[in-house]
């Protein structure tokens, strides 16, 4: 039983050491719907899984093209915009009616660094002027990088030398 535990706390360990680094988990160019026109906003779900409290995951958005804006807002208000089901564009909001948790009409940058807290996220975008037929969707290089937050990365190894220590004792006995 002594090994075990030993056995266990090590596992532990190390998964708390390998948690600490900080690892690309994601990395893509993503095509988010453009609206034709200045007064509409373009809607995407971002797929982030909920993992607060145990990972920290930071988010890395970048952009071609200054006339073009990109957002992130929570789906509180995705739903209150209300885009079309088919073409996910929003004629309800425009980007100075959202409630942006980053980035926006008003930040003026092409990229945004964003450390991601709990929730469910969307990538709106829109362009500071154009008319009709412009470029359908904004290209956005998206990553992802992760890594354990100080709290768990000390549980994990907490629980690891407990487990040791335990198995020690037990060992000895």
């Amino acid at each position: 039983m002594g090994k075990a535990l030993m056995g266990l706390g090590i596992i532990f360990l190390l998964i708390a050491v390998a948690g600490s680094g900080n690892y690309t988990v994601y990395d893509s160019t993503e095509e988010i719907p453009l609206p034709p026109m200045g007064s509409a906003t373009g809607w995407a779900p971002l797929p982030i899984p909920d993992i607060a409290g145990i990972v920290e995951l930071e988010i890395t958005a970048s952009w071609e093209g200054s006339v073009y804006w990109l957002g992130v807002a929570s789906i509180e208000e995705a739903q209150r915009c209300d885009p079309d089901s088919n073409t996910k564009v929003s004629l309800t909001c425009s980007g100075n009616n959202v409630d942006f948790e980053i980035g926006g009409p008003q930040s003026g940058d092409t990229t945004i660094n964003w450390l991601v807290e709990s929730g469910e996220w969307y990538a709106c975008v829109g362009q500071n002027g154009g008319t009709l037929g412009q470029t359908e969707v904004l290209s956005v290089d998206i990553s992802a990088n992760a890594s354990l937050t100080s709290s768990a990365f000390f549980t994990l190894a907490g629980i690891g030398l407990g487990f040791m220590t335990l198995g020690i004792i037990l060992k000895r006995r």
